[in-house]
């Protein structure tokens, strides 16, 4: 565990955003009201639930995430914490996780590792999905082969929990045969279940992963599809992969015009590729204007949509 604890503060490690089950936020009006995005009567209604009752835990780590996030009020990290450190003396599983993530940070106002770790753990071994998550990237970090079959362990946890990164992190080892037999099909099973849930880097791999059938049959068709979507997210090599294959017409109608667009996008962030620089050139003025303007487009929406 001292291992476990020198990683976590060597980590850096963001919180993710409260969340209630949509149940809960039928039942509960504080917590309908912050999921909606109405956050001064989330506070309002939650400061109320206190009021009326010292021991309410959740409605605390409500108000700690509102001042955390700094919603509808302006952030103080100090309030926050001292919000989670009541709710988590009541019990919340939500508000220890939290805590944890308020210690760790090295701006805070309370750094306190070695406390981060007790109650990650604890968060944990409760079934927490993001502190399991957390604590196996802690595991990971410690660089132990013991270590790593704990890691493996949270991040199932984590991963069945819905958190895509775990589902990311759980292929990549796969791949490596780090804490588990190495198994492509395995991580295949898993870069999928993080790819339909959105993680980027995980639809780009498994793109790649189905172009060449490593762990999977191999599907050009939606491997391209993968490719594509990735790419409208602004992902550079994304951009570059999609516009190589309307180039060569593999999983997808060639395409020059569109071969050039995605170039142009992805040269824009950095990401060069000298034979589409020279399909580009053999385009005529015409050509390579409309490639232009559909790369400005798509830069633009990119840029619009990342977060």
């Amino acid at each position: 565990m001292r291992r476990c604890r020198r990683a976590l503060a060597g980590l850096l490690l963001a919180g993710l955003p409260l969340a209630a089950s949509v149940a809960a936020a039928e039942r509960d009006v504080a917590y309908a009201a912050y999921q909606t995005g109405h956050y001064r009567r989330a506070l309002s209604e939650a400061l109320k639930r206190i009021e009326a009752d010292s021991k309410d835990a959740a409605a605390m780590t409500l108000v700690g995430e509102i001042y955390r996030q700094g919603l509808g009020v302006r952030p103080d990290q100090t309030v926050a914490t001292e919000w989670y450190e009541r709710a988590a003396e009541r019990g919340d599983i939500n508000a220890a996780y939290a805590l944890a993530i308020a210690l760790l940070d090295t701006t805070g106002p309370r750094r306190d590792p070695d406390r981060a770790a007790v109650l990650m753990r604890r968060a944990a071994e409760a079934g927490h999905p993001a502190a399991n998550y957390n604590l196996a990237l802690a595991w990971l970090a410690t660089g132990q082969v013991d270590d790593e079959a704990r890691a493996i362990r949270s991040l199932e946890i984590a991963a069945k929990g819905g958190i895509p990164d775990a589902l990311h992190a759980l292929a990549t080892l796969a791949r490596q045969g780090r804490g588990m037999p190495r198994s492509d099909e395995q991580a295949a099973r898993w870069m999928a279940q993080a790819a339909a849930a959105g993680h980027l880097p995980a639809e780009i791999e498994y793109a790649i992963m189905l172009f060449n059938g490593t762990g999977v049959a191999r599907d050009e068709t939606a491997a391209a599809k993968l490719f594509l979507r990735a790419a409208g997210k602004g992902n550079p090599i994304a951009q570059n992969r999609i516009a190589r294959l309307y180039q060569s017409g593999r999983g997808i109608p060639p395409d020059s015009i569109e071969a050039a667009a995605w170039h142009l996008a992805a040269r824009a962030r950095g990401l060069d590729d000298p034979a589409l620089a020279q399909l580009f050139d053999r385009l005529n003025p015409e050509q390579q204007g409309r490639a232009a303007r559909l790369a400005a487009d798509r830069i633009e929406g990119a840029a619009l949509t990342s977060p």
